[in-house]
C-alpha cells in the first residue's frame, strides 16, 4: 500500500510540473505576442470603396502616437487627425480634427496584426469595413482567387494538378435593395453631374445598376447616375439593379429663381430642442443663420443667390452670444430637393453632409 501512494506521489509531481511549465509557456508567448504587436508605423488600407476613387481610405499609426486618416467619400477625400491607444484588440482615435461631420472618435477591431475592422460609420467608410496593411487601388475589390500568386494556386479537389493556374470564377452577389437618400429631386436649367445619390445593397454586388430619364428633353442621365437637367419641367427616372426596381421624381426649374420666404431647420441631436441651427431666407436674397455655440448661440447675416443647384450665402455680418463662432466668408448648401438642403460649409455645431429641413 506504501509503496502504491509513493507512486501516485510521483505521477502527480509531474503532472502538476508538466502543468505549471505548459502555463508558463503559454503566458510567455502571450507577453511575447502583445509585445511584438504594434500598429505604430503601419499604414492600413480599407478594402471597399463605393465612390470610383483609385486611392482608397486609409489610416497611418504614428509611433508617437498620433494617427492621420484620410476618407474617401462622395465628394472627394477628407482628413481626420488625433492621438491613438490600443487596449487588448481595441484601437480608439481621439479626433481633434473630424473633417465630415461631428464626432471625437473613432474605434477599430483588432482582428489580427495585418488586419482592422471599422466599428464607427464615417462619411465614407462605413461600420465593419476592413482595413488591410495590403494596398488597395481602384473602386473594384479582389477576390482571393484575383489576388492569389499563380504558382500558388493549385486544384484542391481531384488531386490530380499541382501546379494548375485556373482560378474560380468570382463568385456572384446578386442585388438585395436600391437605397436612395430621397425620391424627390429638383436642380436648375443646366446643371450637369447632379449625383442621386442612389446606391445598390450591398454595395459589392455583381449585378449591374441602370438608370432610365423618361423624359431627357428635362432630364438626362449617365450609366453611372449622374443627371443633367435640360430642360424646365417634371419627369421620373427608373433605376433598375437586378430583380430590384426604383423610381423616383425630378424636377428641373429656371436657374436663379427666387425663393420664396422660408426656414430650414437641422436635426442635429447635440442640440438643445429649440435650439437647432436654422437659416432663414427672406425671398429678397437676404439671410440669417442661427448657428448653435458652445454656450449660446450666433448668428450669420448676408445675402444669398441660387446657382448650380446650390444656395450660395455671402456673410456680411457675424454676432456671437457667449461663445466661439468661426469665421466664414461664405456658406454653401446643396439642394437635395425642394424640402432638404445639405450644408457644405464648416461651422461650430453645423458640419459638412449635414441636412436641414423645410420648416412650417
Amino acid at each position: 500500500m506504501k509503496k502504491v501512494f509513493t507512486i501516485f506521489v510521483i505521477l502527480l509531481s509531474v503532472f502538476l510540473c508538466l502543468s505549471g511549465c505548459t502555463a508558463q509557456k503559454k503566458e510567455e508567448e502571450s507577453e511575447v505576442q502583445k509585445e511584438t504587436f504594434d500598429l505604430g508605423g503601419k499604414t492600413y488600407y480599407n478594402t471597399v470603396d463605393e465612390y470610383g476613387h483609385e486611392d482608397h481610405s486609409k489610416v497611418w499609426f504614428g509611433k508617437d502616437g498620433s494617427f492621420v486618416f484620410n476618407d474617401s467619400y462622395s465628394e472627394g477625400y477628407y482628413e481626420i487627425d488625433g492621438t491613438w491607444t490600443l487596449n487588448e484588440d481595441v484601437v480608439t482615435l481621439n479626433v481633434d480634427k473630424t473633417g465630415q461631420g461631428s464626432f471625437s472618435k473613432v474605434i477599430f477591431e483588432v482582428k489580427d496584426i495585418d488586419t482592422l475592422s471599422l466599428k464607427t460609420t464615417l462619411a465614407g467608410s462605413k461600420s465593419d469595413q476592413v482595413f488591410s496593411t495590403s494596398e488597395v487601388k481602384g473602386s473594384t475589390v479582389k477576390t482571393d482567387s484575383e489576388t492569389k500568386p499563380a504558382d500558388s494556386d493549385k486544384k484542391e479537389n481531384d488531386g490530380k494538378s499541382e501546379g494548375n493556374t485556373e482560378t474560380a470564377a468570382p463568385k456572384d452577389i446578386p442585388c438585395t435593395g436600391i437605397t436612395s437618400l430621397y425620391k424627390n429631386y429638383w436642380s436648375y436649367e443646366g446643371v450637369k453631374g447632379w449625383d442621386l445619390e442612389i446606391r445598390p445593397v450591398p454595395a459589392d454586388t455583381t449585378d449591374k445598376m441602370t438608370f432610365k430619364s423618361n423624359d431627357e428633353s428635362v432630364v438626362k442621365i449617365d450609366e453611372e447616375g449622374k443627371a443633367t437637367a435640360v430642360g424646365l419641367g417634371k419627369t421620373t427616372i427608373d433605376v433598375t439593379c437586378g430583380s430590384k426596381k426604383l423610381t423616383v421624381n425630378y424636377e428641373v426649374r429656371a436657374k436663379g429663381a427666387t425663393a420664396s420666404a422660408s426656414t430650414w431647420w437641422s436635426e442635429n441631436p447635440n442640440a438643445a430642442k429649440g435650439c437647432e441651427p436654422h437659416i432663414y431666407f427672406d425671398g429678397a436674397g437676404n439671410f440669417i443663420f442661427t448657428e448653435n455655440l458652445v454656450s449660446g448661440m450666433g448668428t450669420y447675416k448676408g445675402t444669398y443667390v441660387i446657382e448650380d443647384g446650390r444656395y450660395y450665402c455671402t456673410v456680411k455680418e457675424m454676432k456671437e452670444d457667449h461663445g466661439y463662432l468661426p469665421e466664414v466668408e461664405e456658406i454653401i448648401f446643396k439642394i437635395v430637393d425642394d424640402k432638404t438642403l445639405k450644408l457644405k460649409t464648416s461651422l461650430q455645431m453645423s458640419q459638412p453632409g449635414e441636412l436641414f429641413y423645410l420648416g412650417s
